[in-house]
C-alpha cells in the first residue's frame, strides 16, 4: 500500500505523536506566528533582511524548545556572530563599490556574491570557534552584508531574536519538543 493510501493520516508524516500532542503543535505554531508577526513589524519599521533568519530561528525555538540549539546563549550568540560578520562585510561592500569598478557579468554583481559568501564564511568561523552555533545567523550575515543600513537592521534582528528567546523562556514549561 502506498503512503497516500495507508489511512494513517497525520502519522503518515513520520511523527507519530501529532494526535497526542495536537494542542502543543497548534499552540507552538501560533507562537511562531505571533513572534514572526512582531519580527515583520520590525522589518516594516527598520527594513532590511531579517525575516528569513528569524523565521528559521522561530522554528528551532518553538518546535524544539528544549534542544541544545534552541537555548538563548546559542541563538543570541549566533546572531551576534552574524551581526559582526554582516556589518563588517557591509562596510567592505560599500567601500568596494565606492573605490572599485563594478564587477558585473551577465547581469550578476560578482562583488556582491563574493562579499555575501565571505560574510557567511566568517559567521560560520565565528560560531564554530566561539561555540555559539545557530545556523540561521549565517542568513542574517548574508542580508546584512548587502544592506545599506546594516546597523539599524542588525539592531532590529537582535531585538527580534530577544523577543523569540524571551517568549521561549517565559513559556518553557508549556512547550515541548515536537520533533
Amino acid at each position: 500500500m502506498s503512503p497516500s493510501n495507508s489511512g494513517r493520516g497525520f502519522e503518515r508524516s513520520g511523527n507519530r505523536n501529532v494526535r497526542q500532542n495536537l494542542k502543543n503543535y497548534l499552540f507552538q505554531s501560533l507562537l511562531t506566528f505571533l513572534c514572526i508577526g512582531a519580527a515583520l513589524l520590525l522589518y516594516g519599521l527598520f527594513g532590511g533582511f531579517i525575516v528569513a533568519s528569524l523565521g528559521a530561528s522561530s522554528f528551532i525555538i518553538f518546535i524544539t524548545p528544549h534542544a541544545e540549539g534552541a537555548r538563548s546563549r546559542y541563538v543570541i550568540g549566533g546572531y551576534i556572530c552574524g551581526c559582526i560578520a554582516g556589518i563588517l562585510f557591509s562596510f567592505l561592500f560599500s567601500a568596494l563599490h565606492k573605490y572599485m569598478p563594478d564587477f558585473y557579468f551577465h547581469g550578476v554583481d560578482y562583488t556582491q556574491v563574493l562579499v555575501c559568501a565571505a560574510a557567511s564564511a566568517l559567521t560560520t568561523l565565528l560560531m564554530a570557534t566561539t561555540g555559539f552555533v545557530h545556523p540561521p545567523a549565517a542568513a542574517l550575515a548574508l542580508g546584512l552584508a548587502i544592506d545599506t543600513d546594516c546597523l539599524k537592521t542588525a539592531a532590529a534582528a537582535l531585538i527580534g531574536v530577544l523577543i523569540l528567546c524571551a517568549a521561549r523562556r517565559v513559556l518553557r514549561k508549556f512547550i515541548k519538543n515536537l520533533v
